[in-house]
């Protein structure tokens, strides 16, 4: 997996590529830190160049969710296709993450 945060205001955007997998969770969490310490109001996952999600991957996805309804921001998930998306429907996330 591979990421960029881009910034403008109190808005910040996720652009994710390669794959979400359990190997990934520190960076994942480097990701959640650097909102935290950014003053973000809103955050958008980018997820169009994502090819694979797993389950820890989903997991990730949830404790991102919760640390944005703990802080006081929005976060939502955009771009996500094939795979990605049908497992995001399948266990609800896309419903939990709509933008």
């Amino acid at each position: 997996m591979e990421y960029r945060i881009d910034k403008n205001n109190g808005d910040a955007k996720v652009v994710f590529s390669g794959d979400i997998t359990f190997s990934e969770n520190v960076s994942f969490r480097q990701i959640l830190k650097e909102l935290a310490e950014g003053n973000v109001e809103a955050c958008t996952f980018d997820l169009t160049d994502v090819g694979m999600v797993d389950s820890a991957g989903l997991g990730m996805f949830l404790i991102a969710k919760e640390q944005a309804d703990t802080a006081g921001w929005k976060l939502s998930v955009t771009g996500a296709q094939g795979h990605v998306a049908s497992m995001l429907k399948l266990t609800k996330l896309s419903d939990l993450l709509a933008g």
